[in-house]
């Protein structure tokens, strides 16, 4: 996977969970805390990259969303395709990526989370990722 490259490192999985609205369950093992940019693999083949949006969003709260499918159409259709991967016998890892620079042009603050969620997603292609 390319994204290791990057920097990104495994940081949990998803499970099935059938007393769960969604039927999955995250587990995280280490950022949970932080924001990052993430990525969703299924049988080691990178199916959808996102960021924690906001600067006071962690990767917990971000994966929370996806598991109550709450705050939006995506993490209700990106929770359903996750069940359906775990189904029918795949793994679903879930990575993660945090920038350790700050970088700024002129007196600006560059978001690397967010400044590198469109060229990720450029050279990955994952498919569950939709162009708006």
């Amino acid at each position: 996977m390319k994204i290791l490259q990057f920097g990104f490192v495994e940081v949990g999985e998803w499970k099935l969970d059938s007393r769960l609205k969604s039927g999955i369950r995250y587990k995280l093992r280490k950022l949970q805390d932080d924001r990052v940019i993430y990525a969703y693999a299924v049988n080691e083949t990178i199916k959808y990259i996102g960021v924690c949006d906001s600067t006071s969003t962690s990767l917990q709260s971000r994966m929370s969303r996806y598991q109550s499918m709450t705050a939006g159409g995506t993490n209700k259709r990106i929770a359903n395709l996750i069940r359906k991967a775990i189904e029918v016998g795949s793994k679903v890892k879930i990575y993660a990526f945090k920038p350790d620079v700050e970088l700024q042009l002129c007196e600006l603050n560059v978001d690397l989370v967010k400044g590198l969620e469109n060229p990720l997603i450029q050279e990955e292609k994952p498919e569950w990722n939709i162009k708006s």
